[in-house]
């Protein structure tokens, strides 16, 4: 989904939503008519719900059928909108619907629960009882933010069943694009001695360190930038969530962050990808053993 940055605040009120289907050609063109229009706020999504995954560098990439959905005032002319984007955009149907205003962090609460990986481990949000989850689980105090991984997705989940069938005890671990840092936590919580978590994205860095602090982990996970990441001592687990192109480039970098026989595990993974990670790990780690959830797939080895 691709947002155009709002014109002023959207909090607090009712919108009239207009909904059109439109092509990727066109997209661009039909997103102005609408700004101009009266539109605050204008979006992008797939017509076919299909995701896109990786983007290459420097570039917006579109679906060839969109859907947009652009928010107006309560007493836009609905007439008016209909008949611009019909004379000049050539567009014969599009819908107006009311947006009622809600309370947003209560709908998103809605949606989150405590969540259980493996045997042992529960993810649970702030706003959640966690003395009712069972005496021998290991929870993760963890409520969704602005980085990625807080368990829902298949990579994350494939990473924390990695650690859960896996513990690592006395172990030193990098959690190496760390996100919300749910897997160093996760690692620490199942007795693990020291954990790193680095990752590119500057938010990224602020949400781990807000999350270990509640997690009470700070004195045993170091967080990192990659810009600082300097020479890190090699450990005995590196976990990697990402994606497939990163993973390849960063393989030899990994290859050296893990000690002879320690081990790696990672994900971010589709399934038509496996023979690249496996061709190009295989130089380096022994015994990759492959798991897939959907269409996504974790793949584990040991340093040769």
């Amino acid at each position: 989904m691709l947002d155009n940055e709002p014109r002023y605040n959207l909090h607090a009120m009712d919108w009239m939503q207009l909904t059109l289907k439109t092509t990727e050609d066109q997209a661009d063109f039909v997103s102005e008519i609408l700004m101009g229009l009266g539109s605050v706020s204008v979006t992008f999504s797939d017509s076919k719900d299909d995701a896109i995954y990786e983007l290459p560098v420097g570039e917006t990439p579109l679906w060839p059928d969109i859907t947009i959905t652009a928010l107006f005032d309560l007493a836009v002319d609905q007439m008016h909108v209909k008949q611009m984007l019909k004379q000049i955009c050539k567009i014969e149907q599009s819908t107006f619907e009311l947006l009622k205003d809600r309370v947003w962090e209560d709908e998103c609460k809605k949606d989150f629960h405590p969540m259980q990986f493996g045997k042992r481990i529960w993810i649970c949000p702030s706003w959640e009882d966690s003395s009712q989850l069972p005496k021998d689980a290991i929870i993760i105090d963890m409520d969704p933010g602005l980085a990625f991984g807080t368990g829902t997705h298949q990579t994350t989940d494939l990473c924390l069943q990695y650690l859960d069938e896996n513990p690592p005890l006395n172990q030193t671990v990098i959690d190496y694009g760390s996100g919300t840092g749910i897997l160093a936590i996760a690692g620490i919580k199942l007795g693990a001695k020291h954990a790193i978590a680095v990752d590119n994205d500057p938010q990224a860095v602020i949400a781990t360190s807000n999350n270990i602090k509640t997690n009470n982990c700070q004195d045993k996970i170091k967080v990192l930038h990659t810009d600082d990441e300097s020479k890190l001592d090699p450990v005995d687990l590196l976990i990697a969530n990402i994606l497939a192109n990163p993973l390849v480039s960063l393989c030899e970098h990994f290859a050296g962050l893990v000690k002879p026989n320690g081990h790696l595990a990672l994900s971010g993974i589709m399934t038509d990808q496996l023979p690249m990670i496996l061709d190009t790990y295989g130089e380096f780690f022994k015994n990759l053993h492959v798991v897939q959830k959907d269409e996504w797939c974790r793949i584990d080895g040991i340093k040769k």
